[in-house]
């Protein structure tokens, strides 16, 4: 009636819910996230165990020491002479033939010379430049008649890769010097000395001309037993000389005078 079609009994069809399609590359994901996880912890724990060899073996060089829980150089023996002033042996801590013989060259001097007169010294100074240790040592030898020491320098350079008792030449080479320039400078240095003396009033040119300066200082050689020692990068001469008080020069030259500055 009116057009309207009658009622059918149509059966309804029950939608499922769709799934999301699967991504077959989700699980590969998975695995490279688990693998960075890894890798990144083995990297963790390798820098840590590096960090802990350069820390404790390599940066200490204990590789090549004898008593790794010591410094590379270290006092080996102490005492305080008459003057309250403390006299220190230094023992060379590296393992090698070369090490060895300077210690042992150390102590048998030592002893005796410490004993000598109760009012030697005997002091030492270290210094680690690169894979070079140097290590300085002065004495200071009180005679009977005279109040003023003798002082000598002695001077050992090691190649901690060799662990070998390094040259003189070998250690101007570093520095790309020859002993030719060393004697220059020197030569130098003690005309300045003796120009500031004359100025200052300890010499009387008229009466110690520059020879008469250098016979008093008994230097006959420039080069006589000159010390090498580098420090803080630097190359110095340990050039020892004698100082008399007859013209009060003991006011003048300090420690400091002894040593010559090279190159670096």
């Amino acid at each position: 009636m009116f057009g309207v079609a009658p009622e059918k009994n149509y059966k309804i069809r029950e939608l499922k819910p769709m799934r999301p399609k699967r991504n077959p590359f989700s699980h590969l994901r998975l695995e490279w996230k688990k693998i960075i996880i890894w890798v990144g912890a083995a990297i963790l724990i390798i820098s840590l165990v590096a960090y802990y060899l350069y820390k404790n073996y390599y940066s200490n060089y204990n590789y090549i020491k004898q008593d790794s829980s010591q410094y590379l150089v270290y006092t080996v023996d102490s005492s305080v002479n008459s003057q309250n002033m403390t006299s220190e042996i230094p023992y060379i801590n590296i393992d090698s033939d070369d090490a060895n013989r300077v210690n042992n060259a150390i102590l048998d001097f030592a002893d005796p010379f410490l004993a000598k007169n109760k009012n030697n010294l005997m002091v030492y100074d270290s210094q680690l430049n690169g894979e070079v240790l140097s290590v300085l040592i002065r004495t200071s030898e009180y005679g009977d008649e005279y109040s003023f020491p003798t002082v000598l320098f002695y001077t050992y350079n090691f190649n901690l890769k060799t662990r070998n008792l390094m040259s003189n030449q070998e250690v101007l080479d570093i520095f790309g010097v020859q002993e030719s320039d060393v004697e220059k400078i020197i030569e130098d240095k003690f005309h300045e000395y003796y120009n500031d003396e004359v100025y200052k009033g300890y010499l009387v040119s008229q009466e110690c001309d520059y020879n008469c300066f250098l016979r008093w200082r008994e230097v006959d050689n420039y080069l006589d037993n000159v010390a090498y020692f580098i420090k803080n990068g630097k190359l110095y001469a340990y050039r020892p000389f004698t100082i008399y008080s007859v013209y009060g020069e003991e006011n003048y030259f300090t420690d400091d005078s002894f040593i010559f500055y090279i190159a670096g």
